[in-house]
């Protein structure tokens, strides 16, 4: 099975609010709240540090399951400033 890297995760949650790839009939979003278990692990590939996440594959619990970490994220639209001030 292949280990999806943290943040291609990311990534593709944040692409699953994108309107666009509705029917674009119009919606627009300002916010999202996105609230998910995901497994989490890290590895050393290459000398670096690489954390991997992904939802887990069945929402049953048992012993021999990874552990699964609650995950909140919160995407708003913030408008642009002028520039410093």
């Amino acid at each position: 099975m292949r280990r999806i890297e943290l943040a291609e995760t990311l990534i593709a949650l944040a692409a699953g609010i994108d309107p666009e790839q509705g029917d674009g009939k119009g919606l627009f979003v300002t916010e999202a709240l996105i609230d998910l278990p995901l497994e989490v692990s890290g590895a050393v590939e290459n000398d670096e540090l690489v954390f991997f996440a992904s939802p887990p594959h069945t929402r049953w619990k048992s012993g021999i399951l990874p552990p699964v970490h609650r995950t909140i994220l919160r995407f708003e639209l913030v408008a642009e400033s002028g520039g410093p001030s």
